[in-house]
């Protein structure tokens, strides 16, 4: 019926025309066929995409130079390929479903991405369509498909991946966070990108930070707030751009006052808009650091014009005093004109003060000297018997007038000790005046050189020990615990003994720069007993080495304080060695972990525990208790540190045993002030 139809529309379009007319007619019909048939044949040929018409086996009917060029194969050998012929082995179960899903009339058109095989080998990605083509009769005739090469979208989009990928890796791994920003059309600046450490640095939500940039300034310090508005600000038109630089501080509820510090960058991007890609980083630690340097070197300044003026105030005050020491002498001794008793009795008093005076200056001027590390010493193979003989013969008028009996047990002639002769001798004098002062009337001083026994503890027979026993008022453990503070007298100075407080701190320092160190036993009412312990030197007459290589002492340095830190992070680490550079009666061993400080606490027999509170692997509280499990460190003091200030924390801490509670940012004062106080303590361990 359509046939007939047809074919009767075109009789109409014939019927009363002449013959001639009928051949115009059928040619102009022709040339408007033909010229339909080019247009498709243009449109088929011409453009940047790959078209084809491909039989329902799959083969190439009909190819375009698109494709030829896409596929790199001609448009005959082309032709005598199928689809599947060029496709990526992988994609071919893909093609082979599309194909049987439109010729089984599923769908009517199909679009995927698949991978074609180039004719030298390469990999082409193209997005394909294809669409069935039925005939009069409504049967499957062919496909018609349409291939747009997007190999260069593809890898672009591998590398928009890639980037992102590196980009949030470095957000993972590099301190601080990474940020893009951008602007809205309202002028109000988002975050177009912030990597993860957001909420490390912020404490605030991820998402709370990715919506809305504003929201981090309710953690900037009241006092950099404005500044921090104002970097969020857009650009003016016109105005020139360039990276800012920026610093502010913030309060977070766990972590506290914090420093911040960063960079932006401008760029204009393709559609014309300023973003600015940046980083901002935690400096707290290394302004810590920078400030407990300026604290050092404002400290180092200090010692040196102390000891200057100490020095200088001492020639000042030595001058007059030899003249008042000196007359007094010539008084006692002018046999011309012979003092009256009473007035010789005010000559004595005179120059026994005098004296006094004398040795209060030179004590302050050698402790000053110390401290800044400007006392000279020469250490040598030193005759340690001779030198005690002389110690003893120096205050042997004290004893006797003090009504002391001295009684000397010293060892062979032949032993002897690495120290400075006359820094060993002036110690030796002040413990032995100490003995004589503090003795009981009719007491005794003895004095010792000998060699421990093999068993006894910490050291071996590479060490000598010169000894000085009393038996006079003795100390308690009170006392003892604050024995080598300067100008502690521990209640002394509430008597009629004349003293500094300063002369056993000179002892303890020299003892510790000679290598050795200073042992004290006593009991209140049954005198003290104070060891000095010394490297020894070659036996000149055996010839034997006293003492070998590898000494205990060599092993672990003999210093006031031997303080074991545990801490994690390295920028802590270096802040309590440069603090405790200043202190160099102090021996710093580190531990990096909870578990190392364990294993460390063992063998390095420590005089004071610093411990971080947040390590790694554990906290400070079951690091105390695994520190507790250890005999020898019973009775340590225990210092935790720790960036948490809160009262709560601090009295647990203190109930958890701990003896003192330092927090972060560091108090360089705070500090030294804890380690002067433990340093005597451990001096007597």
């Amino acid at each position: 019926m359509d046939s007939t139809a047809s074919s009767g529309t075109v009789v109409d379009a014939f019927d009363g025309l002449t013959p001639s007319q009928r051949i115009a007619r059928l040619e102009a019909l022709l040339r408007q066929s033909r010229a339909e048939t080019q247009r498709f044949r243009d449109c088929f040929e011409l453009g940047e995409y790959g078209k084809a018409l491909i039989g329902l086996d799959g083969h190439f009917l009909e190819v375009n130079p698109a494709l030829c060029a896409m596929t790199g194969y001609p448009r005959e050998q082309l032709c005598q390929r199928s689809c599947m012929d060029i496709t990526h082995p992988d994609d071919l179960e893909t093609c082979r479903a599309a194909l049987r899903a439109l010729s089984g009339g599923a769908q009517s058109n199909f679009r995927t991405e698949k991978r074609y095989l180039h004719a030298d080998g390469h990999v082409v990605q193209v997005q394909v369509t294809l669409t069935l083509v039925r005939d009069a009769q409504g049967e499957p005739s062919h496909f018609v498909s349409l291939m747009q090469d997007v190999t260069a979208r593809k890898a672009s989009e591998r590398a928009l991946v890639e980037r992102e990928a590196l980009l949030s890796s470095m957000g993972k791994f590099v301190p601080g966070i990474i940020h893009k920003i951008g602007f809205g059309p309202d002028g109000r600046a988002r975050f177009m990108y912030i990597s993860d450490r957001a909420l490390e640095m912020f404490e605030l939500p991820p998402e709370v930070m990715a919506n809305d940039y504003y929201a981090h300034h309710v953690r900037v310090h009241p006092e950099d707030l404005k500044y921090a508005e104002r970097l969020g600000q857009p650009p003016k038109p016109g105005q020139p751009l360039h990276p800012v630089d920026f610093e502010y501080r913030v309060l977070l509820p766990i972590k506290g006052l914090r420093h911040y510090r960063g960079r932006a960058l401008p760029v204009i991007e393709a559609d014309g808009q300023v973003v600015w890609y940046g980083h901002t980083a935690d400096v707290t630690d290394q302004k810590l650091l920078q400030e407990a340097r300026v604290a050092a070197r404002a400290a180092e300044n200090a010692n040196r014009a102390k000891s200057e003026f100490l020095s200088r105030m001492s020639h000042e005050l030595r001058t007059p005093l030899n003249a008042v020491i000196g007359f007094a002498q010539l008084l006692r001794l002018d046999r011309a004109q012979p003092l009256a008793e009473t007035q010789r009795n005010k000559v004595d008093l005179i120059e026994r003060a005098g004296a006094h005076l004398l040795d209060v200056i030179s004590d302050v001027l050698d402790l000053s000297r110390i401290e800044v590390g400007g006392l000279p010493l020469t250490l040598e193979d030193v005759p340690a018997r001779q030198v005690m003989d002389e110690a003893l013969n120096l205050v042997e008028s004290m004893a006797r007038e003090a009504g002391i009996r001295l009684v000397s047990e010293v060892g062979p002639a032949q032993w002897r000790v690495q120290a400075d002769r006359l820094r060993l001798r002036q110690i030796l004098v002040n413990l032995l005046s100490n003995a004589i002062k503090y003795n009981n009337p009719g007491g005794q001083v003895t004095v010792r050189l000998r060699q421990p026994p093999p068993g006894e503890a910490p050291d071996g027979p590479s060490l000598l020990a010169l000894e000085v026993q009393d038996t006079g008022i003795g100390m308690t453990p009170d006392q003892q615990a604050h024995l080598f503070e300067s100008f502690n007298r521990l209640g002394a100075e509430r008597t009629a003994i004349e003293g500094t407080g300063i002369g056993l701190v000179i002892v303890h320092r020299l003892v510790d720069l000679m290598h050795g160190r200073i042992d004290v036993h006593s009991e209140a009412g049954q005198g003290s007993r104070f060891t000095v312990w010394l490297p020894a030197a070659c036996d000149d007459d055996s010839g034997e080495a006293c003492a070998p290589a590898a000494s205990p002492l060599a092993e672990a340095p003999r210093a006031g304080l031997t303080v074991l830190y545990a801490e994690d992070n390295e920028v802590n680490i270096d802040l309590v060695r440069k603090v405790l550079e200043l202190r160099p009666a102090c021996h710093l061993v580190v531990a990096r972990s909870g578990a190392e400080a364990v294993a460390m606490a063992a063998t390095v027999r420590p005089g004071l525990l610093l411990l971080d509170m947040h390590l790694g692997d554990m906290d400070g509280f079951e690091l105390v208790k695994r520190l507790e499990s250890i005999q020898a460190l019973r009775g340590v003091p225990r210092v935790a540190f720790s960036a948490d200030a809160m009262s709560e924390q601090i009295d647990k801490a203190k109930a958890s045993g701990f003896t003192a509670y330092l927090t972060k940012p560091l108090d360089v004062v705070a500090l030294l002030r804890c380690v002067d106080e433990y340093t005597g303590v451990a001096g007597m361990a």
